[in-house]
């Protein structure tokens, strides 16, 4: 039985996850990361599509991006990705490297406006609430240190909402860190979790 296509929303961001099948680790060691994040380069290239922010977990990735220009890029987007990180050498047998990833992606969209900036901190926060780092600033794996350019990194674009929190790049970074210093609020964290369980669009 065909898959149902996924709606498309014009103008809206695209926030998706990606989990390693039966929640198994799908990154093992720091080249797998870079690997990851290099071909994430390439695709954003691609298609032509920004990168507003990024978080690799040892068992799932998650990415926020931009409107992106074709109602079926976004999936073509994952399913590219999802190919690109089977690594030949580690992962030799077709039927297995297949299953390196669960089969469905997670995706909700996010309409312009304070989401977006709502997503990116809990993204970024993600590494903190798994219990991989103390503060975000300490994991090197989320566009959090590109951010607030510690590891600046060609894959990070600024989001709008980003660029009105300062004149120069240095108000907005001090902004931007006193807005990930108040933590993510249960409930947004819940309602964004929700959006993405459900597929359904986070606006208002």
């Amino acid at each position: 039985m065909p898959r149902t296509q996924r709606p498309v929303i014009n103008g809206y961001f695209n926030y998706f996850e990606q989990c390693g099948d039966a929640m198994r680790s799908v990154f093992r060691d720091n080249l797998d990361c870079r690997r990851y994040l290099a071909n994430l380069y390439e695709l954003k290239l691609r298609f032509e599509v920004p990168i507003y922010a990024w978080c690799l977990l040892p068992v799932s990735a998650s990415i926020l991006t931009g409107p992106f220009r074709g109602s079926d890029d976004a999936t073509e987007f994952m399913q590219s990705l999802s190919l690109f990180q089977v690594e030949p050498r580690r992962m030799p047998a077709p039927s297995t490297a297949s299953r390196r990833w669960e089969q469905r992606f997670q995706l909700c969209q996010v309409a312009p406006g304070y989401w977006p900036l709502a997503c990116m901190r809990y993204m970024e926060f993600l590494p903190v609430r798994a219990g991989e780092c103390d503060m975000p600033w300490n994991y090197s794996w989320s566009s959090f240190r590109a951010r607030m350019g510690i590891e600046p990194s060609a894959l990070l674009d600024p989001y709008l909402g980003y660029l009105r929190m300062g004149n120069d790049e240095e108000d907005r970074r001090e902004c931007y860190r006193l807005f990930m210093g108040r933590g993510v609020p249960d409930g947004e964290a819940a309602t964004i979790r929700e959006a993405l369980l459900r597929a359904s669009p986070l606006k208002g």
